[in-house]
């Protein structure tokens, strides 16, 4: 466990700057965790830093560890936010907002 009581990691991309975020798919993420009213870390990420998300097994951001789960893509993480913490506001709205055209 994380200081404060949070569990969660983000990495997401930085610029020169850790405050400068570059990264539409990361902005997704966090604002599906600001959504859904879940706490996270947030670690600036920079591509030469391929290692840092070594354990991913591959080398894009976002990144999410939540507990031993990692997760990365950004729809990937959204649909596991919403199936993870289905108690929270959707991201989707209902259940076919996931759907990929075999409705």
């Amino acid at each position: 466990m994380m200081p404060n009581g949070v569990h969660r990691k983000l990495y997401d991309l930085a610029g020169a700057e850790d405050d400068r975020r570059t990264s539409p798919y990361c902005w997704r993420i966090r604002f599906a965790l600001a959504h859904k009213g879940l706490e996270y870390q947030c670690v600036p990420w920079r591509r030469v830093e391929k290692d840092l998300i070594a354990f991913s097994r591959q080398d894009l951001v976002p990144v999410l560890v939540d507990d031993d789960t990692v997760v990365h893509d950004s729809w990937s993480i959204a649909e596991y936010l919403d199936k993870t913490y289905g108690d929270k506001p959707s991201l989707f709205g209902e259940a076919k907002g996931t759907c990929c055209g075999s409705c």
